[in-house]
């Protein structure tokens, strides 16, 4: 890693270096450890998965593989190993070394193979990406690129050429609402952004074109109808599946259909600029950085990013929420030097850190799964550990050493 205060990010030199205590802690490791060893003795893959901690605990529930969030922890081990490897930020003082990294991180992922032939999730990206690219770019592995090249194809099962997008749900339903017919209701949610790297990195490794476009036509199609003039966005937009016709724009996880659902705005920004990273088409940059600028100006002055950012104050935090746009918004600044959000991010890091370091199973707490109003009761979880919160630190704090932004 360069330590220069010339550290350049495509062809312009960034002067600015950040003092952001915490984000390379040894805590980082031993929290993920402790969680990643309990797999190790046990035969066979693992068949849980952590996801959020039990509200009023600092203990991990677990999921099945094929939850939308199960590829995060296997993410995190191999995001750990890839800082280790390649950037050496604070493998000297890490209390696990690189080798039960390694171990681990194959061990964990060992358990999501088999959902590289899933087709009844759009989050399939979520699932395969965190993990086996990294496996792939890291240690050369040809089996985790297959994974990935089949998992594309699975998540092409899912595109209507009518919609002209990915589904997202088969169904959902609420206290408020019922979505059950596929042939009549085509649900989109605005996470599916998340999911078109899947697409781009194998569109990028194969000869099959279509992976690609699929990817580029949702991402103009989610453009086109899932934000508001002032560039916030709505979570959930649901189509008529015969026709392609917008039918409703509405929420799933935020306050209400009006609102902005702060987690929702950090997919739309990191998910935009990871379309334009692949296509190089500057109006997808134009829409990344408005969806960035959105989400900055709703920032509370002191770095606290809300689960809504409309909901009545005072109101649970989503750290979550944070740490996404906090990478999203570096890799911004890496496709594009002349963006302006490092002030913003190191804001909100610091705040992350002093106000929502763990105790338990996760590095960071505060985080919000769902708190709509109409959410069924068992899924109304707010104030949490996530696991993918940690996942988006860890990767924010890789992307600052790459950039060498970090004193």
């Amino acid at each position: 890693m360069s330590t220069t205060a010339d550290k350049t990010v495509g062809s312009e030199p960034i002067v600015q270096r950040l003092k952001i205590d915490g984000v390379l802690s040894p805590k980082i490791y031993s929290t993920i450890w402790r969680v990643a060893e309990k797999a190790l003795d046990k035969e066979g893959p693992p068949t849980g998965f952590p996801h959020y901690t039990l509200p009023g605990t600092d203990t991990y529930v677990y999921w099945p593989p094929f939850r939308w969030t199960s590829g995060f922890f296997a993410g995190s081990l191999w995001a750990l190993y890839e800082r280790m490897l390649k950037k050496n930020g604070d493998a000297a003082t890490a209390p696990v070394s690189q080798e039960q990294l390694l171990t681990a991180a194959r061990k964990w992922e060992s358990g999501l193979v088999e959902q590289q032939y899933n087709t009844k999730t759009h989050d399939i990206g979520f699932l395969i990406m965190p993990a086996f690219q990294r496996d792939y770019e890291l240690t050369g592995n040809k089996e985790a690129l297959d994974i990935i090249i089949q998992a594309a194809k699975s998540l092409t099962t899912r595109y209507s050429p009518k919609v002209k997008a990915i589904r997202s749900w088969d169904q959902q339903v609420s206290k408020g609402y019922s979505f059950t017919d596929q042939d009549k209701d085509y649900l989109v949610i605005i996470d599916n952004m998340m999911n078109l790297e899947l697409l781009y990195y194998a569109a990028e490794r194969t000869d099959n074109k279509e992976f690609s476009d699929i990817a580029t036509t949702h991402a103009e199609t989610t453009l086109k109808n899932h934000f508001r003039p002032n560039n916030s966005s709505y979570h959930l937009v649901v189509y008529d599946t015969q026709t392609g016709a917008v039918k409703r724009k509405m929420t799933h996880q935020g306050y209400a259909d009006e609102s902005t659902w702060s987690r929702g705005q950090a997919w739309a920004l990191y998910g935009f600029a990871t379309t334009y990273k692949y296509t190089r088409d500057s109006k997808f940059l134009g829409a990344a950085k408005k969806y960035a600028d959105y989400f900055c100006s709703r920032v509370a002055e002191d770095g606290t990013v809300y689960w809504d950012f409309d909901v009545e104050r005072p109101a649970y935090w989503d750290v979550s929420a944070a740490m996404i746009a906090c990478s999203g918004m570096l890799l911004l600044q890496q496709l594009d030097p002349t963006s302006k959000y490092l002030d913003q991010v190191a804001k909100i890091l610091k705040r992350a850190i002093t106000g929502a370091s763990g105790h338990g199973d996760t590095i960071l707490e505060h985080s919000t799964v769902n708190n709509n109003r109409d959410a069924p009761d068992a899924n109304r979880i707010a104030d949490t550990g996530l696991v993918y919160a940690d996942y988006y630190f860890i990767e924010a704090g890789n992307r600052l050493l790459d950039m060498g932004l970090l004193k």
